[in-house]
């Protein structure tokens, strides 16, 4: 299969430069670069289309450079913004874009990529040469039509020199690497479709070579309607410690039926073929949520690992009825306590207390009435005398599920 129809049948293309994908695609080797914003300490779930995208291009036998905005960073792109953003300091940006690029590795395994920072030529260039040598081909009639600029305009919004020159950078960068890396395709979500196509007019100008622009759908939250991003509330980091592996796969597992398909497309590596079956199953049964289970074991694994993966997905297993306590890990038992809530007890204590305690009753009659109406279990077995206290046969490493209902749990830990 050609990398044209990879593109087009994972819905990865939204508009190109060329009249047809396959001359971009199929026609030769290229070298194709995307630009990744540090403008904060974490890649999002968002960034994964582009690097994945990038993973294509590598597997197809072309050359992939990934450029992060170490000097553009100190400015900020002013796209889909309705405000001036808060400039970060040299450091700021520099710490960002160390963790950023550790990120990046982890997503391309073992694929062969270059890795440069654009703050190593921006920060050397020269402003009367700038001026000269890049200004000179951009005139204000068309940076004022460009959206970004436009509906700040519309909205009387003010919009500063520094960000109204940001897709000159960016062209510039476009340029650079064309020279430096024999680089002729930039890629990127359709928000940066302007100024990814400035850059492909600036070489055709200044240099007259031949390079294009390929960029992707934005991949849309259809829950609100807001693009997966960084500054957006809600934002599902790729950190760790941003958002932990438990809750970017309970995200993942949580997603509308009417999403999961093109997700299993833009953010897996899984082929396709295998999501096809994946969604037959889904739709044959779509109360099992198959296609949110392999979607969210997927993603989890490709950002965190399959180690980390496994373990989310038995902690959720386990809060869900699915798997006991004896059935997972260590590890699983361990995040678990960690991740879902927990109350600290003893031994011998009442399960009517326990229950006020852990949150699941408001009072010790409430506790009551939900033991005499078969409502309580804990790690699976079933509590039906109200005088009951915990005994050690619950537990398994120090910890037991105290549950009400199905859907409320909390983590008992022994003290």
């Amino acid at each position: 299969m050609t990398l044209s129809e990879v593109l087009k049948q994972r819905g990865y293309v939204h508009q190109h430069s060329s009249e047809t994908l396959e001359e971009i695609t199929d026609v030769k080797k290229r070298t194709v670069y995307l630009g990744i914003d540090p403008s904060a300490d974490s890649l999002h779930v968002g960034n994964l289309v582009g690097l994945l995208v990038l993973r294509r291009f590598l597997e197809h036998g072309n050359n992939v450079v990934i450029l992060t905005g170490g000097g553009t960073g100190m400015i900020g792109d002013p796209g889909g913004k309705g405000e001036e953003r808060n400039l970060l300091d040299a450091k700021s940006v520099a710490k960002n874009t160390k963790a950023v690029a550790k990120q990046i590795k982890q997503i391309f395994g073992t694929g062969d990529f270059l890795a440069v920072n654009n703050a190593d030529w921006l920060t050397r260039l020269r402003l009367l040469e700038f001026l000269r040598d890049v200004g000179k081909y951009f005139t204000i009639n068309s940076m004022i039509k460009k959206d970004i600029v436009k509906n700040r305009l519309d909205a009387e919004s003010p919009i500063s020199f520094t960000e109204f020159s940001y897709s000159l950078l960016q062209a510039y960068d476009y340029l650079h690497l064309n020279e430096a890396y024999g680089v002729d395709v930039q890629v990127g979500g359709s928000d940066q479709w302007s100024n990814i196509l400035a850059g492909v007019e600036f070489i055709r100008r200044k240099s007259e070579k031949e390079v294009y622009a390929l960029t992707w759908p934005l991949i849309v939250n259809k829950a609100t309607g807001k693009k997966f991003g960084k500054s957006e509330q809600g934002a599902i980091w790729l950190d760790p410690k941003k958002t932990s592996p438990y809750a970017f796969y309970q995200f993942f597992l949580n997603v509308e039926d009417d999403a999961v398909e093109e997700l299993l497309l833009k953010l897996t590596i899984l082929d396709y073929h295998e999501v096809e079956s994946i969604v037959a199953a889904h739709k044959a049964d779509p109360t099992a949520r198959t296609a949110q289970k392999e979607l969210a074991r997927a993603v989890t694994a490709l950002v965190h690992g399959e180690e980390t993966a496994g373990n989310a997905e038995n902690v959720s297993a386990v809060l869900f009825g699915e798997k006991s306590l004896a059935e997972v890990s260590d590890d699983a038992r361990e995040l678990l306590a960690k991740e879902a809530p927990s109350a600290g007890i003893k031994l011998g204590l009442p399960v009517v207390d326990a229950l006020v305690a852990a949150g699941l009753a408001s009072s010790k009659r409430e506790a009551r009435q939900f033991i005499e109406d078969g409502a309580i279990s804990i790690s699976g077995a079933s509590v039906t005398d109200i005088a009951a206290t915990l005994e050690e046969s619950y537990f398994q490493n120090g910890i037991a599920l105290l549950k009400r209902g199905k859907r409320n749990t909390t983590v008992l830990i022994l003290e």
